[in-house]
């Protein structure tokens, strides 16, 4: 009766495993198996992996920030060994949105600069001919005027960064469903299941703590940047210190947690699945006459799963990358020229006219942190999901 009962979980278990490549396996032949191509890239191929949802949500998006990309493309690129190909096209569409804000910027810089050396030359005459009054009512409709300049372009700046922050969040909630089915794919149920809620939640998290708390105080830290140059007094340089820090703090202990709670899983979710996956096959490979063929075609099954995975990993790491590349240049191309303005204006200027500037390169450099870590926090995701769940294949 044991041997009945063990016989028949045995072919139940090999129905299940051979159940997912039979629909294509009855149409090969042996000259299509000893071909060019990889046994994986026949058993599963890039078309297998759903991309339906995720090419919806790129085109929807304007061509500056993916240039008409296919994510099924990608993929397919990456397994033929052209990344470059694929960089290139999208390095083309950065660099003429780089020169195009380039000469925008430019503009805007020198509007300021020379305003404010229209100021410094009111106050020398102003206090050559002893009118001390009137060269301090010039100096502060001076600052007014740059303080009008310079919230204008940094809330359009803060428009950026909130735009691609939400548009990688955005990417990850279309990619992770077939992700991890993909995941599944390749022998990491346990994975899957174990990883793909915690993401998804990161992902909510993420997203609620950057739209109602680090970018509303980084508007009212460039406001406090503002508001704190226009007196010669020191009173609030303290306080937007504090909380150019607490942003820096707050991005750091996202970035460590939720990569620290993949890494710590990718230890022992993917083992699990390795243990249960090579328990199968030496199961299966125990039947006589067609265990070692059965055997065979599941490592075929799983590698060929890996190889999807990985593909799909490393095209979303490009398409996140050339969806951030974009708003990244121009916030960092923003904060140089505004540490280039206050350089400038350092040796004639009012030194709060300078720390004005100084200030707003700052709060640049904040929005390209926030943007920066929200890329790196995702990329190491799926980098860190790609390298631990090769572990399902191990041993089988």
């Amino acid at each position: 009766m044991r041997r009945v009962v063990r016989t028949v979980f045995t072919v139940c278990l090999l129905f299940l495993i051979a159940m997912p490549v039979e629909s294509q396996a009855a149409e090969w032949t042996y000259g299509e198996l000893s071909s060019a191509e990889p046994y994986g890239a026949e058993m599963f191929r890039a078309e297998d992996f759903n991309t339906e949802e995720i090419q919806k949500f790129l085109d929807g998006l304007s061509a500056e920030h993916t240039a008409g990309i296919s994510f099924g493309t990608v993929m397919k690129e990456i397994l033929a060994g052209n990344l470059s190909g694929v960089l290139k096209s999208g390095a083309e569409s950065v660099k003429t949105a780089l020169f195009s804000e380039l000469e925008t910027n430019t503009k805007l810089m020198g509007q300021i600069v020379l305003l404010a050396f229209l100021g410094a030359v009111f106050s020398g005459f102003s206090g050559i001919f002893g009118s001390g009054h009137v060269s301090e009512t010039g100096f502060y409709v001076v600052y007014l005027l740059t303080m009008t300049f310079l919230a204008a372009s940094f809330f359009a700046s803060v428009k950026i960064a909130e735009s691609v922050t939400g548009q990688i969040l955005s990417f990850m909630k279309v990619l992770l469903p077939a992700y991890f089915m993909a995941v599944a794919m390749a022998g990491g149920a346990v994975t899957s299941v174990g990883i793909c809620g915690f993401t998804l939640g990161a992902i909510g998290v993420v997203q609620a703590v950057l739209a109602r708390f680090l970018l509303p105080m980084v508007r009212i830290y460039m406001m406090m940047v503002l508001a704190g140059n226009l007196y010669k007094e020191d009173m609030i340089s303290r306080m937007t210190e504090l909380m150019e820090k607490g942003i820096v703090w707050t991005l750091r202990t996202m970035f460590g947690v939720i990569v620290g709670f993949h890494v710590i899983q990718g230890l022992v979710l993917p083992q699990a699945d390795a243990v249960k996956n090579a328990a199968a096959v030496r199961l299966v490979q125990m039947i006589p006459g067609i265990g070692a063929g059965a055997g065979a075609v599941s490592r075929m099954v799983m590698g060929s799963g890996i190889l999807i995975k990985n593909t799909a990993g490393a095209a979303a790491v490009v398409i996140l990358i050339l969806l951030a590349a974009v708003p990244m240049l121009k916030l960092l191309l923003l904060t140089v020229l505004y540490y280039l303005a206050a350089a400038v204006m350092q040796p004639v200027c009012d030194k709060r006219l300078v720390a004005c500037m100084t200030g707003a390169a700052a709060g640049h450099g904040v929005l390209l942190r926030i943007a920066g870590y929200s890329l790196a926090l995702f990329a190491v995701t799926i980098a860190v999901i790609c390298v631990s769940t090769n572990a399902a294949w191990k041993g089988v």
